[in-house]
């Protein structure tokens, strides 16, 4: 039996830089007879590129301020626990009286009334 001939394998930089350059030729064919602005060839041409390229790989957070490095085989050194550490103060306080009632012995008037 008789079945297709495996080519030899191609360049992949070659097939992408003819494959780059046909359709640069077919996007300068479209502008030339107006089916196409330069703008929307350099726009076709971005969105291409930045499909092309793969996402930068994400970065991850640095190491603590407090991280203390050791080399392999070295012990580790406690953590110093002897240090204070100032608690915040998260309750919320009444808001502070700035200046004084003008005449804080004085009652409210009380109006009492019988219902029968």
């Amino acid at each position: 039996m008789t079945g297709p001939k495996k080519e030899a394998s191609k360049d992949l930089t070659v097939e992408a830089e003819f494959l780059r350059k046909m359709v640069l030729g077919i996007l300068s064919t479209l502008e030339g007879k107006g089916l196409l602005s330069s703008q929307e060839v350099d726009g076709i041409i971005r969105a291409a590129r930045q499909a092309a390229t793969p996402p930068a790989p994400k970065r991850l957070g640095g190491p603590a301020a407090t991280t203390q490095w050791v080399r392999p085989g070295q012990a580790h050194q406690p953590l110093d626990r002897t240090t204070p550490v100032a608690i915040p103060n998260v309750q919320r306080s009444a808001p502070e009286a700035t200046a004084p009632a003008a005449e804080p012995d004085q009652k409210p008037p009380v109006i009492d009334f019988d219902l029968q």
